[in-house]
Parts: C-alpha cells; structure tokens; sequence
C-alpha cells in the first residue's frame, strides 16, 4: 500500500520528494490517471496546473490521461497506470460518483496491486472507511445531494483532516472524542504518507 494524501497536491519540495520515492519506475515511464470533478465545477484550469506540474516535474504529457466523473464514464476503461490521483471537491458528491461510474474498485484493486495513490483533499478523505469527517464543523463540505451511506473506501484506518487550521482546533479535539479512529490533520503543504505499516507526516 502506497498513499500520499496532501491537502492541497504536491504543493511542496518535500512531498514532491516522497512522491518520486514512491513510484516503481523511472519517473519518464510513470502513467498518471487524474480523477477529477473539474467540469461540473468549472474550475478546469486547477487539473490544467496539475497536469503541467507533473510534466515539469518529469511525467510524459503523453503518459496522463484525464478521467471526469461528473460524467456518464465506464471506470473499467482506465487501466494499466503507475499513479492515481484523486482530486479534491465536495466529498459526499466525490464518493457518490465514484460509487456511480465503479470508480471504487478500480481505485481498491489499484491499491491493492501496490500502485501510488495521491489524495488531495477529498481525494484523501474517501480512502477511509467513512468520510464523516468531510462534513465536520464550520468549514465542513455540505452533504448537498443527501448521501446517505457514508462508508468510504476502507482502504486506511486513519481519518484524514485536511486544510487544518488553527481556529479549527476545538472542532478537530471535539470529533477525535467521539470517533473510535486516528484522526490526523494536515495543514495545506502537508502530507500523511502511509506506505505497508509505515505513516508518516511530511511538512
């Protein structure tokens, strides 16, 4: 098991760093698979500014391909890539397309088979078994579609709380007390890097 969940993607040299550490194969022969809800939320220029990233930082242009689950797609057709990375948004409406298009197998068998999942933000929050954290406190996602089933990918024991700040303390102390789970926050520019047993904070 290889994960990276980030709050805000590899936004600095050290998760950068853990990143490269991680993938099984010479950076130029990585294939990258980007998850994204960009177009219903008509912010495409952020995925666009993602995908120039991974080409400064050595990927092919060539080698990433662009998966939009806000649309009618068949998860089955993505196959054969080294990286999955997984994009932030609301996370009730995230979990509930991937669900929708298959999404969740294809990212647990993917996982399972030791290949690099990148989380940002929701994309970080979904890899739990649940994803009630994403509507914890003030700055908390809103379940606009009503999800009912909250029970995340499963594939970590550990709650990722992300955007962390300080004003949000309390909020934070507050659900770690009611949950039966590790809770880790990270700050934008941070990291939580599990690797096999291995959990490790990057900032």
């Amino acid at each position: 098991m290889k994960l990276l969940l980030t709050s805000d993607g590899l936004t600095s040299r050290k998760i950068r760093k853990e990143f490269l550490k991680l993938l099984n194969k010479p950076l130029s022969e990585n294939k990258v698979l980007i998850m994204h809800t960009a177009k219903l939320r008509r912010r495409l220029y952020r995925v666009n500014a993602l995908k120039k990233g991974l080409i400064k930082l050595g990927i092919k242009r060539q080698n990433i391909t662009e998966a939009d689950i806000s649309t009618k797609i068949n998860a089955r057709k993505y196959v054969n890539f080294d990286v999955f990375y997984s994009c932030g948004g609301n996370t009730f409406y995230i979990l509930d397309r991937i669900r929708k298009t298959g999404f969740n197998k294809i990212i647990n068998n993917f996982i399972k088979k030791n290949g690099v999942y990148v989380g940002v933000s929701a994309g970080s929050v979904i890899v739990h078994k649940t994803i009630e954290i994403a509507g914890w406190g003030r700055e908390g996602d809103k379940n606009e579609i009503n999800l009912k089933n909250l029970k995340g990918l499963g594939v970590t024991n550990i709650a990722i709380f992300p955007h962390f700040k300080k004003r949000l303390a309390k909020e934070v102390a507050e659900f770690k007390k009611k949950v039966n789970y590790p809770v880790k926050i990270i700050r934008d520019r941070q990291a939580i890097m599990i690797k096999g047993r291995t959990v490790r904070m990057i900032k």
